[in-house]
C-alpha cells in the first residue's frame, strides 16, 4: 500500500473526518491536490460527490477548468455541481481582495449546498504545506496564538483529510497513479502574498533545515494543544473579568489591571470583533484616563466607562418614528414593549420605579410619538421643582454611559417630552388630585435594566 494512502487512513481515524455513513461534498478545483484526493476517497471506498467552483478569473482556462472536473464526475459516476462566479465584481463592490473575495464566494455555495443536498461535510484539498504557508501568512500580518495553529482538520462543515501531507509527497502519488490534472498559471505567480512564501520564504527555511516541513508539522500539533488550554484559560478569566448586559459585554478595568498577562487576554476578547494589536495596546496605554474614548471596528466598538471597558456590537442605530394612538395598549419595539393603561382612580402609591410613570391624561395630545433622542432635546425632569434640562446634561449627570444613551428612546406629546423611556417622567404631565383621565405607561423587557 502507498505510503500517502496509509497516512490517509490513519489520519481520517485519528481525526474521524469520513465514514460510510457520511455525505461528502468534496471542492474539487481540477488541481493536483483535489485530484490525489478524489483518488484517496476512490481507493477507501468512500461515495462521495464533486463541487466545482468557476471564478471567472483566467478566461478560457477557467472554463477548461470545469469542464475538465465534470468530465471527472461524470467516468465516475458521481454527483456534480457547478457554479460560476463574477468573482471581480464581487470584489470591487466589496472592497474584497481577488482571494478574499474567491474564498468568501466558494465557501457561501459550499454552505448552501450543504443545506439543500443534505451533505455532511465539505473536504477540501488543503495538504501541510498550505498550512505552513497559512502559518508564515498569519505571522506576517500579525495575529493571537489561534493564527499559530493554522487550518484545523475539522472546522464545523469544512474538513480537510489531506492537511498530514506535504506538497511533494501528493506530487509523487500523482505521477505513481497516473493522475491527471489541470496546472493553474497563477499558482507560479508571486504576485499574491501566499505564492510569495511558497515561491520564495519556504526555500529559504529549507536550505537552514531539511526537514524543515516535517518539524512544523509538529510544532503545529503542539499550537494547537497550546490553544486549547490558552483557550480554556481564557474561559476561566472570563467568568469574573466579563459579563453581559442588554447584549453587551462590560470588562472590569479594575480586574484587567491586576492580571499579569492583560494583553494577551484582552486581545483574545477582542479579536473575534475586528480588534488588533495596536487598538489593544492603546486601550491598555489610556486605560486610567477620563472615560468616553471609542475604539471601532467595522462590526463593533469599545466604549472606555469609569469602570469598564464595554464591548457593543455594530454601530450606532438610525432614529425612527413609532406612533401611538389614544385606543393604543401596546407597542413593541426592538427589544423592549411599551405598554398602556386607563386607571379609573387615582393610586394610592403615586412614586413609580423606572420602568413605569402615571400621567395626566388630559394634558397628552395625540398620536403620541416614540422615537430615538436627539441632540438638542430637553425635558423638565420630575422632581425637579419645574427646572428645565437638556437630555446630554442628564444623562451625564446620572453617568450613563455613551452606548446606553444611544438606545435611549423619548415619549413625545406635541413635540413636548413625556418620558425619557426607562429613566425619568416629564413634570408637565404630572398627575394631580382633580386628575380624571389617569394613564399608566410601563416598558416590559427580556433584559434586565441597567442600574
Amino acid at each position: 500500500m502507498d505510503a500517502l494512502l496509509q497516512q490517509f487512513i490513519r489520519y481520517n481515524d485519528q481525526h474521524k473526518l469520513i465514514s460510510a455513513k457520511k455525505r461528502i461534498l468534496v471542492a474539487v478545483s481540477g488541481g493536483i491536490d483535489s485530484m490525489v484526493l478524489c483518488r484517496l476517497l476512490e481507493l477507501c471506498n468512500f461515495r462521495y460527490a464533486i463541487a466545482h467552483c468557476n471564478f471567472s478569473l483566467r478566461g478560457d482556462a477557467s472554463d477548461e477548468d470545469a469542464q475538465f472536473v465534470k468530465q471527472y464526475a461524470h467516468s465516475k459516476f458521481l454527483e456534480y455541481y457547478e457554479k460560476k462566479f463574477d468573482t471581480l465584481e464581487y470584489a470591487t463592490s466589496n472592497k474584497l481582495s481577488i482571494q478574499e473575495a474567491a474564498r468568501m464566494l466558494r465557501y457561501e455555495w459550499f454552505n448552501a449546498l450543504c443545506d439543500e443536498k443534505k451533505f455532511d461535510f465539505v473536504a477540501t484539498a488543503h495538504h501541510l504545506s498550505d498550512n505552513i504557508e497559512t502559518i508564515l501568512f498569519n505571522l506576517s500580518r500579525g495575529t493571537g496564538i489561534k493564527g499559530l495553529r493554522g487550518m484545523l482538520p475539522k472546522n464545523e462543515r469544512i474538513i480537510r483529510p489531506l492537511l498530514f501531507a506535504r506538497r511533494c509527497d501528493i506530487e509523487e502519488f500523482a505521477k505513481a497513479h497516473n493522475i491527471q490534472w489541470r496546472e493553474d498559471a497563477s499558482n507560479a505567480s508571486d504576485h499574491y502574498a501566499r505564492n510569495f512564501i511558497r515561491i520564495h520564504i519556504i526555500p529559504l527555511f529549507k536550505q537552514i533545515n531539511s526537514a524543515f516541513e516535517e518539524n512544523f508539522a509538529h510544532n503545529i500539533q503542539i499550537f494547537a494543544e497550546l490553544e486549547n488550554i490558552f483557550e480554556a484559560h481564557i474561559r476561566k478569566i472570563s467568568k469574573t473579568l466579563v459579563f453581559e448586559r442588554h447584549g453587551d459585554k462590560y470588562i472590569s478595568i479594575q480586574k484587567l489591571k491586576k492580571l499579569p498577562e492583560k494583553k494577551s487576554i484582552l486581545f483574545s476578547i477582542l479579536r473575534p470583533y475586528g480588534f488588533n494589536h495596536e487598538q489593544t495596546d492603546d486601550i491598555l496605554e489610556h486605560i486610567d484616563y477620563p472615560p468616553g474614548a471609542v475604539y471601532c471596528t467595522d462590526s463593533a466598538r469599545i466604549i472606555r466607562d469609569r469602570r469598564f471597558l464595554v464591548l457593543t456590537k455594530g454601530k450606532a442605530t438610525s432614529s425612527s418614528l413609532h406612533y401611538i394612538f389614544e385606543d393604543t395598549q401596546y407597542l413593541t419595539v426592538e427589544s423592549f414593549t411599551l405598554h398602556f393603561k386607563k386607571l379609573n382612580e387615582l393610586p394610592t402609591q403615586l412614586k413609580t420605579p423606572p420602568h413605569k410613570i402615571l400621567v395626566n391624561g388630559e394634558k397628552l395630545r395625540y398620536p403620541l410619538i416614540l422615537r430615538r433622542w436627539k441632540e438638542g432635546d430637553y425635558f423638565y425632569p420630575f422632581g425637579m421643582g419645574g427646572k428645565k434640562k437638556k437630555l446630554k446634561k442628564f444623562f451625564t449627570d446620572i453617568k450613563l454611559p455613551l452606548h446606553e444613551k444611544e438606545k435611549v428612546w423619548v415619549l413625545e406629546s406635541d413635540k413636548r417630552i413625556v418620558w425619557v423611556v426607562g429613566y425619568r417622567a416629564d413634570e408637565r404631565f404630572k398627575l394631580n388630585k382633580n386628575a380624571n383621565h389617569i394613564l399608566e405607561i410601563s416598558i416590559s423587557t427580556n433584559e434586565n435594566i441597567p442600574d
